[in-house]
This record gives C-alpha cells, sequence and structure tokens, in this order.
C-alpha cells in the first residue's frame, strides 16, 4: 500500500499544460489572489509531506484544484518527455522556492486560449505566436520550423495570516529537437541544432516574460524559466532541462544557468561502459537467466552534473500468473540487492500486458530493495 501510494502521490503532483479562459489578465485578476473570494472558497492544505522533495498541496473546497487545460502536454512527442518535463520543472523550482516554505498549485494564470495561441506560428490572424511565421518553403531546410513545442506553468503559494497567496510561478518551455510537418501527402521532418533551439528559447522566454509582467499580481512575483528540449518519437529516454533562470523584476533574463542534464537507456549500444551500466548488464543478465522468456528489461539512468541521481529499471513479461509474478518478483529483489546502486535511488517496475504487476523500491537508508505486488 505505501508503494501505491507513493505512486499515487506522484501522479497527483505531475503538472499539466496550461489551460481555461480567454484574457489573461482577467484570468490572473480572479486567480492568484484567493483573499477575494474567500467568503465563498475554503482554501486548504493537504496536511502530510511524504518527503523534503515534495510539496504540500492546495485544494479549493476540499478538493484539488488541477490544471484547468489537464492532458495539454500530451502533445509532446513521448510520455517519456511528458514526465521529464513536468517533474523536471518542479526540480528547478525547488532551488528557489523551498518545499518547506511554498505550496503548490497547478497552473491557474496562463488560460487555454492564451497557450493556444502562443505557441502557434504568428502571423496576420495570430500576432501573439511565438513560433516564427511561415515562409512558404516546405523544404526541411528551408522551411521554418515549429521551435516551441508546449508551455507549462506551476504555481508556488505562500500562506498568509489568513489565507494563501502566489508567491511565484515557474514556467517550462519546451523547444523540438526534430520538428514533424507534412509536406504533401508524405510525412517529414526538420532537424534543430541545440545552438538554434538555445537562441530561439531564449527569444521566447523574454517574449513570455515581458507579457506576464503586464499583469499587475506578476509586475513583482519572481518567476523561474526553464527551457526544456524534447526527444525524438522514437526516444526512449525523453529529453532535459539545458537552461534554467529567475526573474525576480523586470521584463528581460540576460543571465542563463545552463543545466548538465542527461538520460540514458540502458543497455548502451555502440558506446563506453559506465558503473550504472556494468552493474545493469550484471542484475539483467542473472534475472534473464532465471526466466529466459521475458520481452525485454531495460533502464533509464538520469544524470545531473555527470552524477547519476536515479534508475528506473522496466522489465517486460510475457506471464502474469500470480505464483509466476511472486517468483520473478522476488529473484529480481534478489538480483537489485547484489548488483544495482545502493546509493543512487533505483525503481524496478514489472510489467505485463495488463500493466504493472509488481513494484521494487529501494530504501536507501537500509540499502535493500523491498517489493509489492499488485493484486
Amino acid at each position: 500500500m505505501k508503494h501505491k501510494l507513493r505512486l499515487g502521490l506522484l501522479g497527483l503532483m505531475s503538472v499539466f499544460t496550461l489551460a481555461a479562459c480567454a484574457d489573461i489578465t482577467q484570468a490572473n485578476r480572479q486567480n492568484t489572489n484567493t483573499k477575494n473570494d474567500a467568503n465563498t472558497k475554503v482554501v486548504q492544505s493537504t496536511t502530510n509531506q511524504l518527503s523534503n522533495n515534495f510539496y504540500r498541496a492546495l485544494m479549493t473546497n476540499g478538493k484539488y484544484q488541477v490544471s484547468q487545460n489537464r492532458g495539454a502536454t500530451l502533445s509532446l512527442n513521448t510520455g517519456f518527455n511528458l514526465k521529464n518535463f513536468e517533474t523536471g520543472l518542479i526540480d528547478l523550482s525547488r532551488n528557489v522556492f523551498p518545499t518547506n516554505q511554498y505550496f503548490f498549485r497547478e497552473g491557474q494564470i496562463i488560460d487555454a486560449d492564451t497557450t493556444a495561441k502562443w505557441i502557434a506560428r504568428k502571423s496576420d490572424k495570430n500576432p501573439e505566436g511565438l513560433n516564427p511565421a511561415d515562409n512558404g518553403d516546405t523544404s526541411p531546410t528551408g522551411r521554418a520550423p515549429l521551435y516551441l513545442a508546449q508551455i507549462l506553468e506551476q504555481d508556488y503559494m505562500i500562506q498568509t495570516e489568513n489565507n494563501f497567496e502566489l508567491g511565484g510561478i515557474s514556467i517550462g518551455v519546451a523547444m523540438n529537437s526534430v520538428d514533424y510537418y507534412t509536406n504533401g501527402d508524405r510525412d517529414a521532418e526538420t532537424e534543430i541544432s541545440k545552438e538554434v533551439m538555445i537562441e530561439q528559447a531564449k527569444t521566447i522566454v523574454n517574449q513570455i516574460l515581458t507579457r506576464l509582467r503586464q499583469n499587475d499580481a506578476l509586475k513583482a512575483v519572481p518567476i523561474v524559466f526553464g527551457v526544456f528540449r524534447q526527444t525524438s518519437k522514437d526516444d526512449i529516454g525523453g529529453g532535459v532541462y539545458v537552461l534554467e533562470a529567475t526573474s525576480v523584476e523586470g521584463t528581460e533574463i540576460t543571465n542563463w544557468t545552463n543545466v548538465n542534464q542527461k538520460v540514458t537507456v540502458l543497455p548502451l549500444v555502440n558506446e563506453a561502459a559506465t558503473e550504472e551500466s556494468t552493474a545493469f548488464e550484471n542484475f539483467k543478465t542473472e534475472v534473464q537467466n532465471f526466466f529466459p522468456n521475458l520481452s525485454g528489461v531495460t533502464a533509464r539512468v538520469k544524470y545531473q552534473d555527470n552524477v547519476a541521481k536515479k534508475m528506473v529499471v522496466d522489465i517486460m513479461t510475457q506471464f502474469y500468473g500470480e505464483s509466476e509474478i511472486i517468483a520473478l518478483a522476488q529473484h529480481v529483489t534478489d538480483a537489485a540487492n547484489k548488483y544495482l546502486s545502493k546509493t543512487t535511488p533505483v525503481e524496478v517496475r514489472i510489467s505485463s500486458i495488463n500493466g504493472m504487476e509488481a513494484f521494487l523500491m529501494q530504501d536507501l537508508t537500509q540499502g535493500v530493495f523491498t517489493y509489492h505486488i499488485f493484486d
């Protein structure tokens, strides 16, 4: 049950991209000052905080307040991009908004119509578009690609004597590494270099900042920006954040910080072995020797400043009988305790065609793995 609870909360903490209403100024005035409607709405926070890595969430009238355009980030290339985009922005936000001082609220400031206009191309009909106007060229190297893929908002609230008020916001800007399009009746794509993407991202972020600062409620609050480079449709590692910056005031960001993140998919292909890849290969070999009919054993390792921060192992099995799942989970636990890191957080997910069958989580304080089998 503890694993179920943790997974549920992680899902709850996932933040969906931006939504609802038509006029951003009007939407902000309604949503950022909870005192204005305190007579009709009761705002409170969750009591429990599982760890210092998690924010306590706000509830309105006893209900969790979801983003008004919930699910909009599904437009990203893969679910791995989506997960990294959302959780990565929370990671960046913790550096500015400590979890013991701020409360979390899904984005309520930028509305759906505004989001749609901003991520579209600039045109006579849509002067607010942040992507370049169509230049009429349809060749992969000559056309003006869509650089901006999506915008993500997270609100961070502070508690006052009688209520909660906006303490700051974080904006994730997802940029394309590949822009997919249709050329006549053929699918085509334009590759975007990291250098060009960064140049475009900085321009786009300053345009977003200028627009946000036009709202009286946002003139003086810190605004954190993270630039996310999403990977292609066939990449199973997902993208990472490459830049971050915080605007305390004003409408221009000139000081950027490079974010050194990387996601590596194991087993490695034509790459030099690492400590993590060697440990994983030993683990994988032992598991597959015991259960040779497994559909696949892969892992994703997230690195921060070239140090492994988390490993997620996925095991796909063709069988799902309870006795077989129990035997597999027990053996995988033994192999994980034997080979996988005792200092880097590791999760192991055992799945079948019916979904997740078992989940292993590492107890770093004890240095051992424990497992839960789902009914």
